[in-house]
This record gives C-alpha cells, structure tokens and sequence, in this order.
C-alpha cells in the first residue's frame, strides 16, 4: 500500500464528483462511500517496515548467538523462552538441533522436544529441514508458510559442545513480493521430492495447474517452462500447456522467458524480472529445476505491485463512465472482451451484474456471461454475489469474501441506465498487513453476526482458525471490557480487562471500546516499549455490543 493512499485517494473523490456527466445521486454515494470505506491505515510505509523488521531480527539473532556462545545450553535455551530480553515485540527467537528436534520457540512451548524434521507446510516445504540446511551452508534468510501465512526468517549457526544448533527469528511482512517466493519455493520443494521419489515430472506440473489447489493463492498462481521455451503448466490458463512461448514478448518488446532462462543459467538461485502486462508492472521470481534426465525447467510466479485499491476504485469509475456514455451492449463487450486491455489493469477487471444476480459481463471468465451466480459461495460458504448486490444498494463500498485461498477485497457501486439498476465492480486480492488485518476483522465481524457467539468465539481461537494468520489474530471484548477471544491467547478469556493500561499509563482496552462507538476505526498506543496499532469495528449480537479487532506492532 502505497505511503499516500488516502491523500491520493480523497483527491481522486474530489476530482471524480465534478466530472459533469456524473448525476447528484452519484456524487452523494461516492463521497458517503469513501467516508465509511476508507482505508485505516495510510501511512504505512510496508518497505521501511520491512527493513526496519529485518534489522530487528538480524540484532537478535546475533545477539542471541553471542549469548549462546558464553553460557550453557539450559541457561541458554531458558532464556530463549522466558527471558524478555530476548524477544522484541512479536519477535521470538527459535532453536534446532541438526535432527530436527525443537529446543526452543519462543512462547510456543507446546512444541518443545518434538521432532519437526519431516513437517511440511502447505506447500510441501519441509521447514526445519530448511532451517538446518540454511545454518549449515553459515546462515541467512528462508522463506516458508508458518501459521498460515509467510514468514521470512533469518538463521545462523552456532556451534556449542561439539554440536551445531540453527538459531532464529522471523516475521510476517503480509506482502506479495515474500508471497510469490513462498509459493515458487514450495513448488520447487515438490517438484524435487517427486523427482527423488521416481515420479514422472508430469505429476508435479499438473499439481500446478490445478485452480482449487494449494498452488493457487488468490491472484498468484505459477507457470513453468522448460528452457526450450515450451509451457509445462499453467495456473491461470492450463489452455496455453504445450504451446512454445520462447518469442513472446511483453507489451514493451521483452522477451520476457528468453530472459528469465538466460538469467537462470548463470544463477542457481532465485531470480526477478519485471515487465509490463495488461497496462500495469508485473515482477516475476523464478527458478530453475532440473528433471532426472538433466532437462532444466522454471517454475514461476508474479505479481502487479500497482494494481492497488485505488486502482481498483479508478476502474470501477471509468467502467460507469463507460457505462453512461455507450450503454450496456457496447460496454459488455468492451468489459468481456480478453483482448481489450482498456477495462484491465494487471490482473484487475470489471464485471456486471444485474439486481437478480445475472452476469452481464465479466472480464475475467467471458463463459459467466448470461449465468445467475445468486447461488455461487465462497470457499467458506458465503454467497458473495449476494452481498456485492445489498452492498451496491445500501451506497457502494467495499467487502470482502475468500475464494481460491485468498481473501479478496471487492468494490462495487450501484448503476442505474435507463430503467434498469446493475451492480459494476473489480476487486484484487491484498496481501499487505494492514488490509490483512482490517480484512480479518472485517470476516470476524461478519461471522459473528451470521452465527451464534458461541460459535464464532470457538471458530476464532481454534488452532486451526482461518482467522489465524501468522502474527495476526482476533480480539473480541464486550462494552464492559470482559475478553471473550485473543487469538491463541486462552488465559484471557473471560478475564476484566478494562483497567489494562499500556506503557503511557493509558486503559487502551477503554481505549478501544470507546473509539468504536463512534465507528470503525484505528487506536495506537505501546507495549513493553514497542508501538501497536489496532483497527476496530463494532458489533451488535443478542442485545450486547462487541469491540472486535486485531493488531500488530509498527
């Protein structure tokens, strides 16, 4: 998320409501959407926060390595767990043994002693066995899937007794960049264990291919290639396997896979690329497998950096202007047609619903055209053409539903041409911390109006919680500061915490209460001298209110 969203966003309000082809009724929805919608959090400077992440991380690592080096193995993994010191915010550090067993990880005790050699995430990545391998070559920084969710983590080796031990830390930067690596290393590590196993290669890049899958995560989804050029699979398009791309070229002219395969011959890491792709910047990271013949492959991924929410407001808008000016025939086309990048920025796209939930036009998938998509759910159940259509009604904005893995944020806005009202809107799929955590609260809030409390309450500290990612969670209190759920933090439930006070002095918990009876919106305040922000939302069930939230450390 871009540093001046908001600013730029307003802006972009203030223009849209003087263009003279847009009626009063419009301009009104517009401006009322933005005032309820708005995005919370528009500083938020994801690239320093990274770096700034990373060098917290680096320092207590080396830190923690040094300390090792001096003391005991009990004093020292003692104080890995319980010492203050020896974490920083929601940093905590970990250790390994080259078998695999965990000798230390923070405050996550329940994992000590256990032999984690062979797990694997989502991906199939085997974690541990990549932390040890990455302490053994001197240390450095892997990427995996922990707790749902990225974690970027930095390792180094310490040798103690005759032994050597992987020491380290991670976090969860929320980005898309830390993503696409994630899940091109997973398909790496499958694509590997299959060929260890005998498998014949055709297995893995059709586990690739496959749109239900664990490698599919919203908008990000993988293509290989072998070095001739020819597709082996295809995430988004599985038509296009078997064809010869080797002469395409991107909208500038770049061939854009002769340079990825003659990037990955003088490198057996990793590498990034970036071209233009449907009117937006696309990054690509790939790298290089080998079949057990010696034949190279790559295995790849990207993303469009900018096609942001604002992006995604500013389609919706000049799809309706479209709208106005051509009618709906023309505009179906114009919005449906594949080749038309008019109405496509990266991997955004307008689509067109009437009021009884028909499509009339999508850019994505023309074969939804003419189909009623009322009964369509989400990967978690929820009819979502449904709520666009209530959404569109009540004024336009934004919600959010899960579909392909991944949470996806949608705007929408009522249209009215001729005697007829449709719904038009885009949406993308935010990987940033910020949206997560307003996504996150924003699915919490809609569960536990949808369901009982009880229900939800369980559904939201549940070890396996979807509402558990990484270092993000759910909070919910009642008006009278009674804590009913904490993410993984079970001894709060039920406990008075309106008295709470943060490092200022300041009861946040009343903090919090107090600011969502207002609305929606953003607290700050600091913990054991690291800065929180928190995002919040009301809610009403059974006669009682609810602040429900979550938060992260800046």
């Amino acid at each position: 998320m871009k540093k001046n969203f908001f600013y730029v966003f307003t802006v972009g309000v203030c223009c849209i409501v003087s263009f003279r082809y847009i009626i009063p009724s419009l301009r009104k929805r517009v401006v009322r959407t933005v005032a309820s919608d708005q995005f919370f959090v528009p500083d938020f400077d994801e690239k320093r926060f990274s770096e700034n992440r990373k060098q917290d991380i680096k320092n207590l690592v080396n830190k923690a390595v040094t300390y090792m080096q001096k003391n005991s193995l009990a004093k020292t993994f003692n104080a890995f767990s319980y010492d203050k010191n020896f974490s920083n915010g929601e940093l905590y550090l970990f250790a390994y043994d080259t078998d695999g067993v965990c000798l230390a990880i923070g405050e996550h005790r329940n994992l000590l002693w256990q032999n984690l050699y062979d797990h694997k995430d989502s991906y199939g990545t085997f974690i541990v066995r990549s932390i040890i391998e990455k302490a053994k070559k001197g240390g450095g920084w892997i990427v995996y899937e922990w707790k749902n969710a990225t974690k970027l983590s930095y390792i180094m080796p310490v040798k103690k007794n005759g032994k050597t031990y992987a020491v380290g830390c991670g976090f969860y930067p929320h980005s898309k960049r830390d993503a696409v690596v994630n899940l091109v290393n997973g398909a790496v590590s499958f694509f590997n264990e299959g060929k260890s196993e005998g498998d014949p290669i055709d297995q893995a890049f059709s586990r690739f291919n496959y749109a239900l899958g664990s490698f599919v995560f919203g908008d990000l989804y993988l293509f290989a290639l072998g070095f001739d050029g020819n597709i082996m699979a295809q995430g988004d398009r599985p038509g296009l396997i078997g064809q010869n791309v080797l002469e395409y070229k991107d909208e500038n002219g770049k061939f854009l896979n002769k340079e990825i395969i003659n990037k990955l011959k003088k490198s057996d890491n990793g590498i990034w690329v970036e071209y233009v792709s449907k009117r937006a910047s696309k990054k690509t990271y790939a790298r290089k497998v080998t079949d057990a013949a010696g034949k190279n492959y790559f295995i790849a991924c990207g993303y469009y950096p900018t096609a942001d929410r604002k992006s995604v407001v500013d389609l919706v808008r000049s799809g309706f202007r479209y709208l106005e000016m051509h009618g709906v025939s023309q505009s179906v086309e114009e919005f449906t047609e594949k080749r038309n990048k008019k109405f496509k920025f990266g991997d955004l796209y307008i689509f067109l619903y009437d009021m009884k939930g028909k499509t009339i036009a999508h850019g994505y998938n023309p074969d939804f055209v003419g189909t009623n998509r009322l009964e369509v759910v989400d990967d978690t159940g929820r009819y979502y053409v449904r709520d666009m259509i209530k959404k569109a009604k009540a004024g336009g904005g934004w919600i959010d539903y899960k579909i392909r893995n991944s949470s996806r944020f949608v705007y929408v806005e009522e249209v009215e041409i001729g005697a007829k009202k449709y719904v038009i809107g885009s949406g993308l799929h935010p990987i940033s911390k910020p949206e997560m955590m307003q996504l996150l609260v924003k699915g919490g809030k809609s569960l536990l109006e949808d369901v009982s409390k009880e229900e939800a309450f369980g559904q939201f500290i549940a070890k396996d919680s979807e509402f558990l990612k990484g270092d993000l969670s759910l909070f919910v209190f009642d008006f009278d500061g009674i804590c009913y759920a904490f993410g993984q933090n079970f001894n709060l439930i039920w406990r008075d915490m309106s008295n709470i006070k943060d490092d200022a002095g300041v009861p946040y918990i009343k903090k919090m209460i107090k600011t969502v009876k207002d609305g929606a919106g953003t607290i700050s305040y600091k913990l054991g001298g690291h800065d929180k922000i928190a995002y919040l939302e009301k809610v009403k069930k059974d006669g009682m209110n609810f602040v429900i939230g979550s938060s992260f450390y800046l």
